[in-house]
């Protein structure tokens, strides 16, 4: 009995023995953070150091950074712990979190904060869109700076941007503050066309210029003229058309290049059209003068947004007859000299039309262009072959009738 006494006592010691020794070690794996500082500034060395006794656990420090997450192994010495953040990490702004980790348990945690560095020289980066815009006040251009420190961190909140922009004779200086990294303003245009000049400086660094270009507004209504050597239908010479200066709204010139599209009319009403693009606001278009007598009446349009006034051109005709002459036993016509309006010989390529009419029913139509102011056709009797056959023939709009003639060997 005393022997089992003996044992429980002895096993009993043991066991408080033990259980003195966890303790100890318990209070000796205690870590004291030493850094109290909760901002550092970016590119500066970032340390976080403990104090501890404890010389069998060395934790690590887990990192949650906005380049990602780390584990990082300190150095221990004299009792201190030490944690040092990557140099990438250092040099980027934002909220750290750190944890402290021994035997895969949490030990301490805390957060701390990068800010931007001010010593460095300050950087900045615009961009202004749209680059084009129309004059009259209601369309605008956005110049957007992302100021930044000399390691490509946006500055602190309410950091103050100066945005500058010259339009003609007037230069305006703004100051707009950061807000979520960047600063801004919306540059209105101005009633006259030009160029918008904006440039944006930080903390004494300025940035280069950018345009924005305002172009004219859409056309207003215009008018419309003409000018020619003649008014006769000769075919040959060109009527001129040309538009007044045309402007917008706020008496900008429209842009070159704005296309004006001529309609023309002619007494038959069939339409033709010639197009003119302007050059410091006017377009000129031409039109071929016709061959025979005619009016037209002509209308410009700049499509879906303005149109011109409308007038009518008349053209005589530069004669009112002309010769023709039948021989080589009829089946030869010849039409001409055809003379113009000073009794000059017509331009070649003048258009003249033979009807061949046998009892009152067309047969055939021919057709042939002058040259030297003459055209001939020939009646071959392999394709006409009735005995009589009368010609309607047509030039310059005139139009004038044979008689018949007889094409039986046996009458000739």
């Amino acid at each position: 009995m005393r022997k089992t006494i003996y044992i429980v006592f002895l096993l009993s010691i043991a066991l408080l023995l033990a259980f003195g020794t966890l303790l100890g070690r318990a209070k000796k794996e205690v870590f004291i953070l030493d850094t109290k500082t909760k901002f550092f500034i970016a590119g500066n060395e970032v340390k976080i150091q403990f104090t501890s006794n404890s010389k069998t656990v060395v934790p690590q420090l887990y990192i949650i950074h906005s380049y990602g997450k780390t584990l990082l192994v300190g150095t221990y010495k004299n009792g201190k712990l030490t944690f040092k953040l990557p140099e990438l990490y250092a040099k980027k702004t934002g909220t750290v979190s750190w944890f402290l980790i021994a035997s895969e348990k949490t030990i301490a945690q805390g957060i701390f904060e990068i800010i931007p560095n001010k010593n460095r020289q300050t950087q900045i980066e615009n961009y202004l869109g749209p680059r084009s815009i129309l004059a009259g006040g209601k369309e605008f251009t956005m110049m957007v700076a992302v100021p930044t420190d000399g390691l490509d961190n946006p500055v602190m909140e309410n950091t103050p941007v100066l945005i500058k922009n010259q339009f003609l004779n007037n230069i305006t200086i703004d100051t707009e503050k950061t807000k979520d990294f960047i600063a801004w303003k919306n540059i209105f245009s101005s009633r006259p066309s030009g160029k918008i000049l904006v440039s944006t400086e930080c903390k004494n660094s300025a940035t280069k210029e950018i345009e924005t270009e305002v172009y004219p507004n859409i056309a207003s209504d215009f008018s419309i003229n003409y000018s020619r050597n003649h008014d006769f239908a000769d075919g040959n010479q060109i009527t001129t058309l040309s538009t007044s200066v045309i402007k917008d709204h706020y008496n900008n010139i429209v842009s070159d290049g704005t296309l004006v599209a001529f309609i023309i009319t002619n007494k038959t009403n069939i339409i033709l059209k010639t197009f003119g693009t302007t050059i410091n606001g006017i377009a000129t278009g031409q039109l071929l003068h016709p061959d025979h007598p005619d009016f037209y009446t002509i209308k410009a349009y700049i499509t879906g947004i303005a149109e011109s006034n409308s007038f009518t051109i008349q053209y005589k005709a530069i004669i009112a007859k002309f010769n023709y002459a039948f021989s080589n036993h009829n089946r030869t016509l010849t039409v001409g000299p055809l003379k113009s309006f000073m009794n000059q010989l017509v331009p070649d390529g003048i258009k003249v039309t033979v009807k061949v009419i046998h009892e009152n029913k067309l047969i055939e139509t021919l057709q042939e262009d002058t040259s030297n102011g003459i055209v001939k056709f020939y009646i071959s009797p392999d394709f006409y072959k009735a005995k009589k056959y009368r010609f309607e023939i047509t030039t310059l709009g005139i139009t004038q009738k044979s008689e018949i003639k007889n094409y039986d060997p046996n009458q000739q």
